[in-house]
């Protein structure tokens, strides 16, 4: 009895060692140079490399999901179109007692990226009560009589967008700011009275008034006005354009006289508006 006994308790000694032994061997074996868990009081660093500024990931986010970006919001696309033409009304402050205003026609080419005007207009010239004044002394002011001008402008783009104009019942329009620089041809029809072909073709040449076309001029011009000799004015500016969408445009422009063209006014301003169709 005591052997059985003695051998049934060996038995079950080595089946609890054997079930010990293959527990340990199918546990997974880890090197003990493994680093210890970080702290609660360090931070964790080890996503650090993957972090992006959220700029970045939204560019990246954008550049894989738009399939096209506008490079200029536009509502009416003027280099696309042909031609403009339209009428324009101009107001010259000459810094002197006599008062000019300009109206006659325009027309515009898109050349590129820029914009190409030529206009032809008429100029009234008349004095006021201070000339009147004026013409009882010796003293005399520069200015120009009535005449026709010719110009050559050429406008540069600086800043374009679409607005929404108020009160809405106007459609959004489309704005264009640009830096404007032209030459202007003075012609004074009076001139060419009793002249030689010879002299008429230098009247349309020559950058300044010949002393028989002052004296054509006497009977044209206003009480106290010392005629201006310049016959050509350099212009720059800025322009103002207001484009609709269904074609019409409205423009301002503010111009001064560069004086570098053989006149004798100096620098004086021009203010303008016009209206017209873009085909």
């Amino acid at each position: 009895m005591i052997p059985k006994l003695a051998c049934g308790i060996a038995l079950c000694c080595a089946g609890v060692a054997l079930g010990s032994a293959q527990a340990q061997a199918a546990e997974p074996r880890t090197s003990n140079t493994q680093s210890p868990a970080p702290s609660a009081h360090e931070p964790d660093t080890s996503i650090e490399k993957h972090r992006a500024p959220f700029d970045a990931m939204s560019e990246r986010l954008l550049s894989e999901t738009m399939i096209g970006v506008a490079s200029r919001p536009v509502r009416f696309d003027w280099r696309q179109k042909s031609v403009a033409l339209g009428f324009v009304a101009s107001q010259l402050l000459e810094l002197n007692n006599f008062k000019t205003a300009r109206y006659g026609l325009f027309a515009r080419r898109p050349l590129g990226g820029w914009m190409g005007e030529m206009s032809l207009t008429r100029a009234s010239t008349w004095g006021s009560p201070s000339t009147e004044k004026l013409a009882r002394t010796p003293y005399r002011q520069v200015g120009r009589p009535s005449r026709f001008e010719m110009d050559v402008n050429l406008a540069y783009p600086l800043a374009e967008g679409v607005a929404t104009a108020r009160p809405g019942l106007f459609p959004a329009t489309q704005l264009v700011l640009s830096a404007v620089a032209g030459l202007r041809y003075l012609f004074y029809p009076e001139v060419l009275r009793s002249a030689t072909f010879g002299q008429v073709v230098r009247s349309f040449v020559a950058p300044r008034l010949s002393s028989r076309e002052l004296r054509e001029l006497e009977s044209s011009r206003p009480e106290a006005m010392q005629i201006d000799r310049g016959r050509f004015n350099v212009l720059s500016g800025l322009n103002l354009d207001v484009y609709f969408g269904s074609g019409g445009l409205v423009s301002t422009r503010t111009l001064v006289a560069v004086p570098i063209a053989g006149s004798d006014l100096g620098w004086w301003w021009e203010l303008s508006l016009a209206a017209g169709w873009m085909f």
